[in-house]
């Protein structure tokens, strides 16, 4: 799903899936280039859809919410044995805030702060998918716009006509067939489109009474294709090899002003990568096992790179596992960090990938049959983290400028009670800093608490859930301090409400906490302010077997 240009995983409003046909989320934890090669840092996040036979029929879904908020979604889904379709259509709009108030702006020149529905945000998604015995078929598309209020990179504030508008669209194809129960193979071939339109309101440099809309411009076209086969040798070594490779067709940017007009940027790439990846999976004996992969990536704009893992799993007892955890990862320079050059920004071509070790002990822990223990210790070291930085002259530009350890702990504690009760509390804490100054790094807290709770009642018909979330102070770059916060979430849900009726009530920030996100270096407000207490509600039917 990471696009072309900015390497960005679209993951608010602009994702071009609806959350409704999502069946589950995988995240593949630590540093996995070994397998997936450039931008697999931290982990990796698996999505994966609806299959027709989930929703077999028709749905029809509406929602409202704070703020004239609405969605809508209509999904069909037929299976016939091993043959299937699923079609999916959703829409969402969202006035935002009539009023949102930026002190940084509290002039009478700029309306005294207050920023006036500029805060919309509207998308559209669709979503089809064929499944022929072992051949499945996905097409996706999605595109958003969003009102920009915050006067980002200096434009005009309280003008509604600051906006962006993102679109992503892809077809993949994919096929899984076992050989003789010996040989598990996966072929695999995608083409992907991804668009941006920045529309950004300036004050005309010719007549300040007039306006000088620059509109920003971004395409990457890329279509790849893969192919993996698994295999059990000696009857108990798992080996699973593959190869892969994307075209990036086009990665190109531009940039105009209007009244007057003048090109600003006009940059058109393209490049290639081509993976090699092999990893077993070994049991030493019947306690010890280990897992080692490696891959080899072949770039056509900047050095080849290779990626190892390795973990070694030891069960002393069926209630403890222990893992001790190695591995290196890489992130490439995307077009946009190498290439991009409107004023302020400087281009620099000369940008080298970012690479991460890991070493990671976990220790998990079945306390009883209903109550589970996790801890993990981290160290992880970063070199040529990429960070945008200002020069004497007030230029911005892209540098390798930080190498960078972290170190930290993670606690996890799940439980159930009988058919009842049901609770996930975990902690983490982290540090941070730049290897050279010893330095914390700005915009990560350093703690984060957080606590989910699920009671079914009615017969498992009706659930409640509660989930709350502890977030300790951080810095911004511009070194202001943000508060530590708070904030809990009330659901209540409503499953099989007479036969075909599915329906929730959402209140997000329920005890109505003010709290802020630290800004980007493209807006001038020193805290961005979150939304306060806000409610959502829900209602889906389902007409069709179940």
């Amino acid at each position: 799903m990471n696009d072309s240009v900015y390497d960005a995983a679209m993951l608010g409003t602009e994702l071009p899936i609806d959350i409704d046909m999502i069946q589950r989320v995988e995240i593949v934890r630590g540093p996995v280039s070994s397998l997936y090669g450039s931008n697999a840092l931290f982990a990796v996040i698996n999505i994966i859809t609806k299959k027709p036979e989930e929703v077999n029929g028709l749905e029809l879904s509406v929602e409202a919410a704070n703020y004239n908020t609405y969605k809508g979604r209509i999904s069909y889904g037929r299976s016939h044995g091993q043959t299937g379709f699923l079609l999916s259509g959703s829409f969402y709009g969202s006035r935002g805030q009539n009023k949102l108030f930026f002190p940084e702006f509290d002039t009478s020149a700029t309306n005294y702060g207050v920023a006036s529905h500029a805060d919309d945000d509207q998308l559209g998604t669709a979503l089809a998918t064929l499944t022929i015995h072992e051949l499945t078929v996905q097409a996706v598309y999605g595109t958003r716009e969003k009102g920009i209020p915050t006067g980002a990179y200096r434009t005009i504030f309280n003008n509604a006509g600051t906006r962006t508008t993102d679109s992503h669209e892809y077809i993949d194809a994919k096929y899984k067939h076992n050989f003789s129960g010996r040989w598990d193979v996966l072929a695999r071939v995608f083409f992907d489109r991804y668009i941006y339109q920045g529309t950004y309101m300036y004050v005309s440099p010719l007549d300040p009474s007039e306006i000088s809309p620059n509109l920003d411009f971004s395409e990457g076209r890329w279509w790849g294709s893969q192919f993996q086969a698994t295999k059990t040798v000696w009857k108990r070594n798992q080996v699973v090899a593959g190869v892969e490779d994307r075209d990036n067709l086009r990665q190109n940017q531009s940039n105009y002003s209007l009244n007057p007009y003048s090109l600003d940027l006009s940059d058109q790439r393209n490049s290639f990568v081509a993976g090699v990846y092999l990893q077993d999976e070994l049991p030493v004996t019947k306690k010890l096992s280990l897992n080692a992969g490696i891959r080899y990536d072949h770039f056509s704009s900047v050095a080849a790179s290779t990626a190892p893992r390795i973990a070694a799993v030891y069960r002393p007892r069926s209630d403890t596992d222990l893992k001790l955890i190695y591995g290196e990862a890489f992130r490439i320079p995307n077009v946009y960090e190498k290439y991009y050059a409107v004023f302020p920004n400087l281009s620099n071509p000369a940008l080298r990938p970012e690479k991460i070790r890991s070493t990671e002990l976990i220790w998990e822990q079945s306390v009883s049959d209903r109550l589970w223990l996790s801890t993990a210790l981290f160290h992880i070291g970063m070199n040529r983290l990429i960070t945008q930085e200002e020069l004497p002259s007030g230029a911005l530009i892209y540098l390798n400028s930080e190498n960078v350890d972290a170190n930290g702990a993670e606690f996890e504690l799940k439980g159930r009670l009988g058919q009842g009760l049901e609770g996930v509390a975990s902690y983490s804490f982290q540090e941070s800093q730049d290897r050279a100054t010893s330095q914390l790094l700005n915009n990560l807290p350093r703690h984060l608490a957080k606590l989910n709770l699920i009671e079914p009642m009615l017969n498992r018909k009706l659930f409640a859930s509660l989930n709350a979330q502890y977030t300790s102070r951080m810095t911004t770059f511009r070194g202001d301090s943000l508060p530590s916060f708070s904030t809990v979430n009330f659901n209540l849900e409503g499953r099989r409400i007479e036969r075909h009726l599915d329906i929730s009530a959402s209140i997000y920030n329920l005890l109505n906490k003010k709290y802020y996100d630290p800004p980007s270096t493209a807006v001038p407000e020193s805290a961005i302010q979150q939304d306060g207490r806000t409610f959502r509600v829900k209602a889906t039917w389902h007409l069709g077997e179940r």
